[in-house]
């Protein structure tokens, strides 16, 4: 977690100070986050539900009297022909006026250099403004939104993680495996989300882990059978 933090942090600021050039490499802000964390369907989902509401409740309260612009994106994307495409010669932005959100293009030749991904500006008579402390605290916010959701999270998946215990696979989703614990016979599951490399391969429905030393090893591929057994 103090690296996330750190990472966060080196970010909010290298950001701030290198958007002299706005063909700056980066990431959307949420996206970031969730590329440098593991995290739950469930968080992950939710971390980009309240980025959204923070975004549009910060332009409420800021820019009550004026339209609020935050960059999105350094690309628009699109589908076509079932593929995902990119456009790479705009910015996708958010225009927030009167409580609602609308995505624009801005073409990136039309967008001064000092002003790039995940800022916050302002258009009055054609010309455009970088508000840097909009910027800055908006990310701040969306960073601590986060930074909370994961501690939690965290929090949450130390209480099913039990020294000795054995735990049948019984969803796979994604890098996320959904387990159960055999060891206490509870019909309760939950999202694990740390697993390495190796065993992440191999886990699949029915397979029996066993969490010793901080981590689950591979125990067994009977689990759904042991599950059966204890409930006769």
């Amino acid at each position: 977690m103090q690296n996330f933090m750190s990472e966060l942090s080196n970010y909010l600021e290298n950001n701030l100070k290198n958007n002299v050039n706005s063909e700056q490499e980066g990431l959307p802000i949420i996206e970031d986050i969730l590329s440098k964390n593991k995290l739950t369907t469930g968080n992950e989902n939710a971390i980009i539900r309240n980025g959204n509401d923070i975004i549009l409740r910060y332009a409420k309260q800021n820019f009550s009297n004026d339209s609020m612009y935050f960059v999105k994106d350094n690309k628009k994307t699109y589908w076509l022909n079932n593929e995902e495409h990119y456009n790479n010669d705009v910015y996708t932005v958010l225009k927030i006026e009167n409580s609602k959100i609308e995505e624009l293009e801005i073409n990136k030749k039309d967008m001064p250099k000092d002003i790039g991904i995940n800022d916050v500006f302002r258009i009055e008579n054609g010309n455009y403004t970088m508000e840097r402390l909009a910027t800055k605290e908006l990310q701040e916010e969306i960073t601590n939104m986060a930074k909370e959701m994961i501690n939690q999270q965290n929090v949450n998946l130390e209480k099913h993680r039990k020294e000795g215990h054995l735990y049948t696979v019984t969803e796979e989703l994604g890098n996320n495996r959904f387990l159960q614990d055999l060891t206490e016979k509870t019909k309760t599951e939950f999202e694990e989300v740390e697993f390495s490399k190796d065993l992440l391969s191999k886990a699949t429905e029915g397979m029996v882990l066993k969490y010793t030393n901080g981590r689950y090893e591979y125990y067994s591929d009977d689990g759904f059978e042991r599950e059966e057994k204890t409930e006769l």
